[in-house]
C-alpha cells in the first residue's frame, strides 16, 4: 500500500506558524589551545559532506574552495576504502545486514511516505510539530479483515528497510538486504506469507521521516530545522505511527514488535492505545531507562557536541561533525557486544605483531581498528542531530506510574482540547488517539497472585507495575540477553515481573545466553527468531 507524500500546508495569515519549543543547548565550546599541541598551529584536514540527502553548501570556513575540493575525498570514495578494509579484516566482519546493533544501513534510494495532515502534539513542547512525514515500507499482504498487521519498531539508527522484497518500493531498494533480513520474509520468524509487516523510519530520524535535517517551515531554500527541532519522546514517535496506521485503515495490530529502542516503542504504543495492540514484544529493551545506558548515551552526545563542526547543530551548510560522530559511535559499539565476544573474535592480535614492528599509538590492536572502522562508517551514513535527539528520547523513557502521571498532567495542561495522554489508572478504553470518554472510572486495584515471587530485586518494581496496568490484557513477550551491557538482563527481568504484578497473565519471558551482547537480537536467528515465531504463531 502506498500513500503519496503531500506538501506541508503553509501557515495562513490568521494562523501564524509558532515553532515548537526547542531544547536548551549547552553553552558554546571553544578549544582552549590548538589541537596540534601547545604553541603549534594546526589546521585539521577537511571532512567530506554528509551527502546529497542533507545537502552541502558553501561553508563559512572555506577560504579556498578549489584547494579544499582537490584535497577532499568524496563519500563514495571513502566508502569504497571502507569496503576494502572490511575485506582485509580476515572475516572479522559479518555478512551485510548483520553489523552492529541498530545497523549502519545506507539510506534506501526510494521508499513509501505518509504525510500527516494535522500537527502532532508533543509532550515536551506546548506547541505541536507541524504536519510531518513518516517514511515506511511494507511486506506481505493485508487481509480483508485488516487483522494480520505487524508493526516493527527500529533501533536508534536503522532505516525502514528491515528486509528485501518490500511492497511498492523501488527495485534498487527492494533488492537490498535489510537490517533484520534473516528474521522477516516468507517462511521466516515473522512470516510475510501470513502477516502484513510495516516498518517506519522513526520520527526524528534521517532516512525519510521528519527530523532535524528536514526543511525548516520558516526557512528558505535548504534551511534545516537543526536544533530548532523540538525535543521528542518515545511516546511522540508512537503518536506519529498511529497516524500512519489510521491512513492504512488498520484499527488493531496483530502484534507490535521491537528491539532495543524499538522495544521501548513497542511498550509505549501498547500503553497509549491498548485496544489497538493484539500482542506486544519487547526484545533487549526496558520499561524505564537505566542510568548505565543514560550515562553511556550522554558520553556519546558529549563527544559529538564537543566537535567544533557541530556548531550547536547548524552544520548543514558546512562541514559536518564527523570526528565527534566517529568517537560517539566507537563508544556505542563497545556497548553492543561483550568482552568474551571480543576475546573470541579478535584476541590480543595487533597489526604490529611482527617482531620487527613497533607498537603504534594509532589503532593497532584489531579491536581498535574495528572500532575505528565502525566509527568512520557510521559518520558517513547518519545525521549527528538525529543521533542526539533519539538518544535523548531513549534517556527520557520511563513507564513507572510517577513518571507517567507527571507526563499526563503536563500534556493535559498544554493540550486541553486534544485526545489525552492517558494516566496509568485509566482503563484500556482511554486512548491517545480518541477523545477522552466522559465519567471515566479508574481501574480498580490489581489482585495480587500470592504465589508469584519476582525474580527482579529492583526497588522500582512496584512503580513500574503500577505504570503497566493498562497492558494487563495484552499478551507480552519479553526477551533478555545475559551478556547485554547496554540493556542489562536485570532490566528485562524487571519488565517481565512488573507486567505480571500488573495483572498480566500472558507474559512470556526468555533469557538467552551467548556472547553477542546487545547485538544478539540481530545475530541469533535460532533463539531470538524462534522465540518470536512461537509468540506470534
Amino acid at each position: 500500500m502506498h500513500f503519496e507524500s503531500t506538501p506541508t500546508p503553509s501557515p495562513s495569515a490568521s494562523q501564524p506558524f509558532i515553532p515548537p519549543t526547542t531544547p536548551r543547548l549547552p553553552a558554546p565550546r571553544r578549544p582552549a589551545f590548538a589541537p596540534g599541541g601547545f604553541g603549534m598551529q594546526f589546521q585539521p584536514p577537511p571532512a567530506p559532506g554528509f551527502g546529497s540527502a542533507i545537502g552541502a553548501g558553501k561553508g563559512k570556513e572555506r577560504e579556498d574552495e578549489g584547494e579544499r575540493e582537490r584535497g577532499m575525498k568524496s563519500i563514495e570514495e571513502r566508502r569504497r576504502e571502507i569496503e576494502r578494509e572490511e575485506r582485509a579484516m580476515e572475516g572479522k566482519i559479518e555478512k551485510p545486514g548483520k553489523e552492529e546493533a541498530e545497523a549502519c544501513y545506507v539510506p534506501p534510494p526510494a521508499t513509501l511516505y505518509h504525510t500527516a495532515t494535522e500537527p502532532l502534539p508533543l509532550l515536551y513542547s506546548p506547541q505541536p510539530l507541524p504536519p510531518y512525514t513518516i517514511a515506511y515500507e511494507t511486506w506481505g499482504t493485508l487481509n480483508a479483515a485488516r487483522s494480520n498487521a505487524i508493526l516493527l519498531h527500529t533501533g536508534l539508527s536503522a532505516s525502514s528497510h528491515v528486509a528485501s522484497r518490500g511492497n511498492g518500493v523501488a527495485s534498487s531498494t527492494a533488492s537490498k538486504p535489510g537490517w533484520w533480513e534473516d528474521f522477516v520474509g516468507p517462511g521466516k520468524s515473522i512470516d510475510t506469507d501470513r502477516f502484513f509487516v510495516i516498518c517506519t523510519n522513526v520520527l526524528g530520524g534521517c532516512f525519510g521521516s521528519t527530523g532535524p535535517s528536514s526543511p525548516y517551515p520558516l526557512g528558505e531554500s535548504n534551511v534545516r530545522w537543526a536544533t530548532r527541532f523540538p525535543l521528542l519522546s518515545i511516546h511522540d514517535m508512537m503518536r506519529a505511527q498511529l497516524s500512519l496506521l489510521d491512513d492504512l485503515g488498520i484499527d488493531k495490530l496483530y502484534a507490535s514488535v521491537g528491539a532495543s529502542m524499538g522495544g521501548m516503542q513497542s511498550l509505549s504504543l501498547a500503553y497509549l492505545a491498548p485496544e489497538r495492540v493484539g500482542r506486544v514484544a519487547s526484545i533487549s529493551a526496558t520499561g524505564r531507562s537505566g542510568l548505565g545506558g543514560v550515562g553511556m548515551r550522554y558520553a556519546q552526545r558529549s563527544v559529538l557536541m564537543a566537535d567544533p563542526n557541530w556548531n550547536r547543530g547548524f552544520y548543514y551548510d558546512g562541514v559536518p561533525p564527523h570526528n565527534g560522530m566517529k568517537l560517539a559511535r566507537q563508544i556505542a559499539t563497545i556497548t553492543y557486544r561483550s568482552g568474551p565476544e571480543w576475546e573470541t573474535r579478535f584476541g590480543r592480535r595487533m597489526l604490529s605483531e611482527k617482531e620487527e614492528d613497533v607498537p603504534r599509538l594509532s589503532p593497532d590492536f584489531l579491536i581498535e581498528t574495528y572500532l575505528d572502522h565502525q566509527g568512520e562508517r557510521f559518520c558517513l551514513t547518519y545525521d549527528a542531530n538525529s543521533m542526539i535527539y533519539l538518544s535523548k528520547a531513549m534517556d527520557l523513557f520511563d513507564l513507572t506510574a510517577p513518571a507517567l502521571n507527571s507526563l499526563a498532567k503536563r500534556y493535559a495542561s498544554a493540550y486541553p482540547d486534544a485526545p489525552p495522554f492517558p494516566f496509568p489508572s485509566d482503563p484500556p478504553s482511554v486512548s491517545c488517539d480518541a477523545p477522552r470518554p466522559e465519567n471515566v472510572e479508574p481501574m480498580g486495584d490489581v489482585k495480587r497472585n500470592e504465589r508469584f515471587i519476582p525474580t527482579s530485586k529492583s526497588a522500582h518494581l512496584p512503580e513500574l507495575a503500577e505504570g503497566l496496568r493498562r497492558l494487563k490484557n495484552i499478551p507480552a513477550l519479553v526477551l533478555g540477553v545475559q551478556s547485554d551491557v547496554l540493556f542489562p538482563v536485570e532490566q528485562q527481568r524487571e519488565l517481565a515481573d512488573a507486567l505480571k504484578m500488573a495483572g498480566n497473565e500472558s507474559v512470556t519471558y526468555y533469557e538467552l545466553g551467548g556472547v553477542w551482547g546487545h547485538d544478539t537480537f540481530l545475530l541469533d536467528v535460532q533463539n531470538v527468531g524462534g522465540a518470536i515465531r512461537g509468540f506470534l504463531h
